[in-house]
């Protein structure tokens, strides 16, 4: 796990250096650059590092092949690389590491690009060859490794992150439009980022740049369809079990000590027994709790029953509102406006988890995969009512969802319920887009100077992944929309940022492609029968944990906002959003805000992580 940067291109070399050292929290451990020239181009390459394999010298990065004609540096896990070597080895290969770094090189030495098809793990890795003159970047299949490109004169810029890409001289002029996007999902959705001339390589994409500087990109892989399958339901969670304890397995090693985050729910902890199965020494785990009157969120209870059930050394994190005083710290490792409080309690977590381990295992990916998200239960049962006439369901929506008031204490059945009633007339495109996104166009309007709104609206990014899968019940569309979308864009997007700020290394088992495979041709109604939602990860699963955890309904791992912003935080807000405030950013309009505040403080909508968007904005933009 690392940070990697570089540039190829023509003119004036840059200071790389200075890039790398931009991305230091990503590698503590190291950090070394390498450049040569390439006729008129100049190609520089820089690498931080974070051992975890092979912590010897031998393994530092830029690595070059033994002709010094190939050079690669790597970010990431190649969970397969003991597969991989063996089989490079009978070829007549002869290692000078152990690391899976070298496993890269040697297999694109040998088969080219097409060694991408053999890698299983997280990674985004950039190859330059001398012999051809190109360089070939490649993201992972599901976008856990984040990489960011600009173009330059005569090539790209690469890197981890866009602050590095920023220390080699590139420009951060603000995109018009990024922030009507943002506002629309709480993230700025790839390829495009906050900035213009800045890009996001897309989970699954690699890119060529040939030696004249030209770029061809093209994706891949991608998530399978459903298919008929006469296999019972027996069977199918005795294959999903086995491949779990492959990926486990995998994902265990390293030459470092390795954790789990556990929240006593179902993915974490069905990571955390099959890992303790696999040691003889008490696997550490780590769970946030939250204080008084905040006990809807806290799932210390239920990390301890796990904890006791497998003998884990287990330690508990408590956070509080004051967690907002990291702010900057965050914003500095997302470079753009992100939405997602979450991230403030994974900072966290990450930094007291780092005191312990080097790599601690996570659930991202488990409700996305197995269909653990209460939408996708909503979606069975919308499509089960089509049989109700139209006119009948657009009676309740426009008569009856409307009175249906919210609670801002962080008890979402009656927003859902709402959401639920008033939408089940529309195509699953825009019905799924009002349940998962924020603020409406019409809000969107009202809050943001006119100069700031996307010329394309930003809900034909959603609309567009759908219309890429037309096949298919509502439930398998909408999980392969969250697997392209809501997944790589948020979930691990501030699972990667908020543990690689304290060189934490974040794995994230479910979000193993081979695994993603296996599930996601599984139907939708085999997954979740009769609305139970993981019902057939549970059967996987229910010989290794307790009863009450198997049983448990779905919490999330969610600050109380609602509560902390009505409560803890009006001295935050004040500075933020205040009128003045508002007009030194000149970014939103101060009586749109207003308004927002007014509805949440008056119980009337739960708006509160509408209102922590304007903030994160509002903060982002003084940061720059």
């Amino acid at each position: 796990m690392c940070g990697i940067i570089g540039w190829i291109g023509t003119g004036r070399a840059p200071d790389i250096g200075a890039g790398l050292a931009a991305l230091k929290h990503r590698g503590p451990d190291a950090r070394e650059t390498w450049c040569t020239e390439d006729g008129p181009r100049f190609v520089a390459l820089g690498h931080a590092r974070l051992a975890i394999l092979d912590l010897s010298e031998r393994a530092v990065q830029p690595m070059q092949s033994r002709a010094g004609d190939v050079v690669i540096v790597f970010n990431g896990e190649i969970y397969n690389f003991l597969e991989l070597r063996t089989r490079l080895e009978a070829l007549g290969v002869v290692f000078r590491t152990t690391s899976d770094t070298e496993v890269i090189l040697e297999g694109y030495l040998r088969w080219g690009h097409e060694v991408l098809r053999q890698l299983r793990g997280m990674f985004a890795f950039a190859i330059w060859d001398r012999r051809d003159g190109s360089t070939w970047l490649v993201r992972d299949r599901l976008g856990i490794k984040p990489l960011f490109v600009a173009r330059v004169p005569g090539g790209l810029a690469f890197a981890s992150e866009m602050k590095g890409l920023f220390a080699l001289g590139i420009p951060r002029t603000i995109a018009r439009g990024a922030i009507d996007r943002y506002l629309t999902y709480l993230y700025v959705p790839g390829p495009e980022t906050a900035f213009e001339g800045v890009r996001e390589v897309l989970p699954a994409h690699e890119l060529l740049v040939d030696r004249e500087g030209r770029v061809t990109e093209a994706r891949y892989w991608d998530v399978p369809e459903p298919q008929e399958t006469r296999r019972d339901r027996r069977e199918l969670a005795a294959e999903i079990r086995a491949e779990l304890e492959v990926v486990m397995a995998q994902h265990a090693i390293a030459d470092v000590p390795v954790g789990a985050f556990l929240s006593g729910g179902l993915d974490s902890s069905t990571i955390v027994g099959l890992m303790q199965q696999r040691s003889s020494t008490p696997l550490r785990t780590f769970c946030m709790t939250f204080g008084e009157g905040e006990q809807l969120y806290d799932e210390r209870g239920y990390a301890r029953e796990v904890a006791n059930w497998f003998g884990t050394e287990h330690t508990e994190i408590a956070v509080r509102p004051q967690l907002v005083e990291l702010l900057p710290r965050m914003f500095a490792h997302f470079d753009q406006p992100f939405g997602n409080p979450t991230a403030l309690l994974s900072y966290e977590l990450s930094r007291l988890t780092r005191e312990h381990v080097t790599v601690a295992l996570a659930g991202d990916g488990g409700d996305e995969l197995f269909l653990g998200y209460p939408r996708y239960a909503g979606l069975a049962l919308a499509s089960a009512s089509r049989w109700i006439p139209r006119s009948a369901r657009q009676l309740v929506a426009d008569a009856v969802a409307p009175r249906i008031r919210e609670s801002v204490s962080g008890n979402h059945r009656y927003r859902r319920a709402r959401e639920f009633l008033s939408t089940t007339t529309l195509p699953l495109e825009a019905r799924y887009q009002r349940w998962i996104g924020y603020f409406e166009p019409s809000e969107r309007a009202a809050l943001l100077r006119p100069e700031h709104l996307a010329e394309e609206p930003p809900e034909s990014y959603l609309a567009s992944i759908f219309h890429s899968r037309p096949r298919g019940d509502d439930v398998e569309r909408a999980s392969y929309a969250d697997l392209r979308s809501f997944l790589p864009n948020n979930i691990l997007a501030y699972g990667d940022r908020m543990s690689m700020a304290h060189g934490l290394e974040l794995r994230v088992p479910y979000c193993d492609h081979v695994l993603v495979e296996l599930v996601a041709k599984i139907p939708a109604p085999m997954r979740m029968p009769m609305l139970s939602m993981k019902s057939l990860f549970r059967d996987a699963v229910r010989d290794l944990l307790p009863k009450r955890i198997l049983g448990r309904p779905k919490l999330g791992f969610n600050p109380p906002m609602g509560i902390w912003i009505t409560r803890d935080l009006g001295a935050l807000v004040d500075a933020y959003l205040s009128p003045r405030a508002l007009k030194d950013t000149g970014l939103f309009q101060p009586d749109a805000v207003a308004a927002l505040l007014a509805e949440l403080r008056g119980g009337r909508r739960d708006v509160s992580l509408h209102v922590w968007a304007v903030l994160v904005t509002q903060a982002w933009l003084r940061s720059l």
